[in-house]
């Protein structure tokens, strides 16, 4: 019994087919999966400046990606400003010991960020990399 064998060009014609099968799932996967790598990062706040904003807590959002408060707080010249603040992510929150417990509206807060650096009243308080000092009702909650 003899093997028949398949012409060279055949045979190239299948295996450039399967590489090229390969390289498109391949390139799918790759396109598909790109937006999950994405990040905002912290470039449109100026972490040189650091403030610290007293006022109180409107709502506070436990969820991902970042934890934000929002807070109603009064200015140099007396007019209430609506802040928001960003946080880490809930589960890096949650091994510092925080909870969606930590905060309700009406609690007095006190916020060390890094401001805007368009100037509008958002800050960023806290990421993987770094968590500013924050008090509630006068008592601080753990910072790493």
């Amino acid at each position: 019994m003899e093997i028949q064998r398949l012409p060279v060009s055949i045979w190239r014609r299948v295996v450039n087919q399967k590489m090229l099968s390969v390289f498109v799932v391949f390139v799918g996967l790759f396109v598909v999966s790109a937006p999950a790598l994405a990040h905002h990062g912290v470039a449109g706040y100026d972490l040189t400046k650091t403030v610290t904003v007293r006022g109180t807590v409107t709502k506070f959002d436990w969820s991902n990606p970042h934890c934000v408060i929002h807070m109603d707080a009064k200015n140099a010249s007396g007019e209430v400003q609506n802040w928001t603040i960003e946080l880490a992510a809930p589960s890096l929150l949650n091994r510092m010991g925080w909870s969606k417990n930590a905060m309700k509206a009406g609690d007095d807060i006190t916020a060390d960020l890094h401001p805007a650096q368009n100037g509008a009243p958002v800050g960023i308080s806290g990421t993987i990399t770094f968590q500013l000092k924050i008090l509630i009702n006068g008592q601080p909650f753990p910072t790493r």
